[in-house]
């Protein structure tokens, strides 16, 4: 009797399990594999991640992927989850406890609580208020009942004002159609990745590094790959060991600068290498840049979008030049394809941001000297602490904008979990501790986000509690 065509499909249905399940059983050879690598590398004291073994098993999957018809980006995100895996089973080093600026602000706002007077360095928000106007077009535009939904990307008004903002700030010809209004800059990022990275892809990540990117990367289901800077350096990322993080599973390098935590900007001739990098090895740059109006060079803010040519995602926000961190308004600009996806998902997360605030975030652009006076303000802390900073037992690089130190504890013994927790509970002064940034635990990260006087009277308390 003739096979129907159900039984037909049920046959290459059943096919497809079986050959699903000896994948599953291949896997799970392959997983009590690594296991025993992993005992060996702990007898041996090797580390969990080999980069050249990981690199060499890529380049034999794309080549076989080739022989087979397979997929190459399908084959290398398939690789980065297997290698993904492979570390989960092999036996780890006792991982440090890392503490970051939110435990310590959590332990300051405690103290506070019981009526303690803190000298807050820990989070970094300035303590600038939203320029008066702002505050009051606000509350006009909510009289006036402008508190609807909007389009995801934002009403045209504040994205036509955002492209002539940047057109006149950095020279770029952008389109009001490649912006997109946030939730402020944190949600950019997010949008950032979720439109650019499928899961197993890797990114880049430069540290020290503002203690989002990485978590994030995860969440959409990416790997982040860690290149990391030195002090000794000054902050300066080699574009040797960059080329070497990439592999063919990468999909985007993260850039901020002026940096969080450490200050540095970067000269344009590194900026120009990372551009060409992106270019050469069809990488996506994510820059993200809030703090550019803090840039206190005399060459001024480099951006992405000085580089059309290269694949670029350019993230902003309110907060800082504007003191707006509670409005919660920031922008995001990029290609229009890209723009359209992060407004699908924008629009499906959280619809739009409040009507009345985008109208506030369009006065805002027109306070272009607030934005001077609040830079010129962080400078002048930024300068003023570094002295204070000096005598002290600690390295640090002057920044060259954004609104941190970030200086080395010069003492044997202490880390900076320990450092910020003691000096917290015997000086009242909270500082961010450097694990949170990636591998710097003798590192602490001092907040601008306060007047002089009550900066320079925490770095003295530093001062008495190292010495």
């Amino acid at each position: 009797m003739p096979c129907t065509k159900d039984s037909e499909l049920d046959k290459l249905r059943n096919e497809v399990l079986e050959t699903t399940k000896e994948i599953f059983s291949l896997i799970a050879k392959r997983q009590s594999l690594c296991a025993e690598i992993g005992k060996l590398k702990q007898m041996k004291g090797l580390g969990v991640e080999d980069p050249s073994v990981e690199r060499a098993l890529r380049d034999s999957i794309a080549k076989e992927a080739m022989r087979l018809g397979i997929d190459k980006d399908f084959a290398q995100r398939l690789t980065t989850l297997l290698i993904e895996e492979c570390t989960k089973v092999q036996p780890k080093p006792p991982e440090r406890k890392v503490l970051t600026h939110r435990d310590i602000a959590r332990m300051a706002e405690a103290l506070e609580k019981q009526g303690i007077k803190v000298i807050r360095m820990d989070v970094g928000e300035p303590d600038f208020r939203a320029p008066g106007v702002v505050i009051e077009r606000a509350y006009q535009e909510m009289r006036a009942g402008r508190s609807r939904y909007t389009e995801p990307k934002g009403k045209p008004e504040l994205r036509q004002a955002i492209a002539d903002y940047v057109r006149m700030r950095f020279g770029a010809d952008i389109k009001p159609d490649q912006v997109i209004a946030t939730i402020g800059g944190a949600f950019g990022v997010y949008l950032a990745l979720a439109s650019t990275i499928s899961p197993g892809d890797e990114v880049v990540v430069i540290d020290p590094s503002w203690p989002i990117y990485k978590p994030c990367v995860r969440y959409v289901g990416g790997r982040p790959i860690v290149l990391e800077t030195k002090l000794e350096d000054g902050w300066e990322p080699s574009l040797e060991e960059l080329n070497e993080k990439i592999s063919a599973a990468t999909r985007a390098i993260i850039l901020n600068y002026p940096c969080n935590p450490t200050g540095k900007a970067l000269e344009r001739k590194t900026f120009k290498g990372i551009a060409e990098i992106a270019q050469d090895r069809k990488l996506t740059l994510i820059s993200d840049e809030v703090y550019a109006d803090y840039n206190f060079t005399e060459k001024g803010h480099n951006t992405v979008l000085s580089y059309p040519d290269v694949s670029h995602v350019m993230i902003s926000s309110f907060s800082k030049s504007w003191g707006m961190t509670g409005f919660r308004v920031g922008f995001v600009i990029s290609d229009l394809e890209r723009v359209n996806r992060m407004a699908a998902i924008q629009s499906m997360l959280i619809t739009c941001i409040p009507e009345f605030i985008q109208y506030a975030a369009i006065e805002a652009l027109k306070c272009l000297e607030d934005a001077k006076r609040n830079s010129d303000v962080m400078k002048e802390r930024a300068e003023a602490v570094c002295k204070a900073l000096e005598p002290l037992p600690v390295s640090f690089y002057k920044p060259d904008g954004a609104m941190y130190v970030f200086p080395r504890i010069d003492v044997e013994g202490i880390d900076g979990s320990e450092f910020a927790v003691k000096l917290l509970e015997k000086k009242n002064v909270s500082v961010a501790p450097g694990g949170a940034f990636g591998n710097y635990f003798n590192y602490f990260r001092i907040s601008l986000g306060q007047p002089k006087e009550s900066l320079l009277e925490g770095v003295r308390r530093i001062g008495e509690f190292l010495s």
